[in-house]
């Protein structure tokens, strides 16, 4: 369609010149436009202007290829849970997960905490050529999950080798950037189900939801069945886990994934201690509206005692514009109390930061403090 209008463009230009204006062809000889048929017309224009035409074809077929063949890498490192409920819940469910180590024949993989909440039993699903087939509940252990951040990790062993996922940077994801989701929708008749969309927001906190976690927003489309699956950019690099999208007659295809940054600092602790522990900053501040009369970051209404921010001498009406753990190499901007809270998340207990701020239009940086355990999280 695009070329047939160019070329249209393009023959009623020339068409003028020839007829009509003049000072486009002045002291050249006049050209006999009745020589030309419509098609030699056309093909006189296509040979004009290759360059805007192949254009225009080769980076289609060319992002055709990248997906192709990034999905074609990628599709076997997202497997599908068949989770039967405890004696006490019931029933059962399926979801998926996503496969990002592997030692051995042991493979280690990532899913919501929400899939296997109530598990009995779970059974790993995959295909190959076609054909669907299970690692029994034998061989599959869950080494931790954690309800707040609604992620889960948990190991199979398998004789099929499957490729292990690459994590992006999700401090980099921008608003209209690729998203690649690829899940078992609704089972596993669709298995491996791929659609496409775009990064439609950053560090959303769904109003109402349980979970504490600096949500991707993204419109490719996601059902039941998606949860624990992977988004991926077009790259191939893992960029969130998908758990869940808004079902509304009003609405259609807001979904959300964790950021791969949170999900990485996550299975961390899982692997490690079984369970998840938050750090601590000890602030307080609107989420959505400034108190200080600051077009961005993030204006403190108050320094809660026992926190990172009370020991670095942050106080109330300080504005947090900046946020870099020790061995980072630069601060992250702060520009919202969403992107604190996700650089918060996304650090450890015992990490030393450093904050940036302005104080009476002065900015400043304070030491490095360490980071304490959230309260919510200290175990007796």
């Amino acid at each position: 369609m695009m070329k047939k209008w160019l070329i249209v463009f393009a023959l009623v230009f020339v068409l003028l010149g020839l007829s009509g204006c003049d000072f486009w062809f002045e002291e050249e000889e006049e050209i006999d436009t009745g020589r030309y048929t419509e098609q030699e017309l056309i093909q006189l224009i296509e040979s004009l202007m290759p360059e805007a035409y192949e254009n225009v074809h080769y980076d289609l077929e060319s992002f055709e290829e990248v997906l192709t063949d990034m999905i074609e890498r990628n599709k076997d490192a997202v497997v599908g849970l068949r989770v039967t409920g405890t004696l006490f819940t019931g029933g059962g469910s399926t979801g998926s997960a996503v496969v990002y180590r592997k030692e051995g024949s042991t493979f280690y993989a990532v899913t919501n905490h929400h899939v296997i909440e109530n598990y009995r039993s779970i059974e790993v699903v995959y295909e190959r050529n076609g054909m669907l087939f299970t690692v029994e509940n034998r061989n599959v252990e869950v080494l931790g999950k954690d309800k707040t951040t609604d992620l889960a990790v948990l190991t199979f062993k398998a004789n099929d080798n499957f490729p292990v996922v690459s994590f992006a940077d999700s401090y980099e994801l921008k608003p209209g950037r690729f998203a690649i989701a690829v899940g078992n929708p609704l089972g596993f008749d669709y298995y491996g189900t791929v659609t496409l969309g775009v990064v439609s927001g950053l560090s959303r906190y769904v109003p109402g939801s349980e979970f504490e976690v600096p949500f991707i927003q993204h419109d490719a489309a996601i059902s039941p069945g998606n949860s624990g699956g992977a988004l991926f950019d077009i790259n191939g690099n893992l960029i969130g886990i998908n758990n869940m999208k808004i079902v509304s007659d009003k609405a259609d295809n807001i979904g959300f994934a964790i950021p791969s940054n949170t999900v990485s600092r996550i299975i961390a602790d899982l692997e490690e201690k079984g369970y998840v522990e938050r750090p601590y900053l000890g602030v307080r501040a609107m989420a959505q509206v400034s108190d200080c009369n600051q077009p961005f970051g993030v204006c403190l209404s108050d320094v809660q005692s026992g926190g990172g921010a009370e020991e670095a001498g942050l106080r109330e009406g300080d504005i947090i514009v900046g946020y870099k753990l020790e061995d980072w190499d630069d601060y992250v901007d702060i520009l919202n109390f969403n992107a604190l809270r996700e650089a918060i998340l996304n650090s450890q207990v015992g990490d030393r930061v450093s904050l940036r701020y302005y104080r009476n239009d002065t900015l400043q940086e304070t030491d490095y403090v360490t980071l304490q355990i959230h309260p919510d999280d200290v175990r007796p």
